[in-house]
């Protein structure tokens, strides 16, 4: 399965990642192991974004069948983490893995 990968540096990433799966909680069957790792599964079990906490960097595997929705998740991932960075600005350079 096609898989991008980026990592980005905040102040508090695990307060990025730990609002970020509270926003979508209702809307996803969210796996969250403990403050540093959570699996949201976008399509289905197989197929979303692995999210990974180390220090002040959130790492982030997005793997889908489709290249389209591979491009649209990566921005919803990005707006959606921007805006619950408050005065930070993220960067955010995906690599096909």
């Amino acid at each position: 399965m096609p898989s991008t990968t980026t990592t980005t540096r905040s102040n508090d990433a695990p307060r990025l990642l730990r609002t970020l799966c509270n926003h979508w909680r209702h809307k996803f069957e969210i796996r969250r192991d403990d403050d540093t790792h959570a699996f949201i599964p976008f399509v289905d079990a197989g197929q979303g974004a692995d999210f990974r906490v180390h220090g002040e960097t959130l790492r982030i595997v997005l793997a889908l069948d489709d290249a389209g929705s591979m491009t649209r998740y990566q921005g919803v991932i990005e707006n959606h983490l921007q805006r619950f960075a408050r005065d930070e600005t993220l960067a955010f350079d995906w690599q096909t893995a």
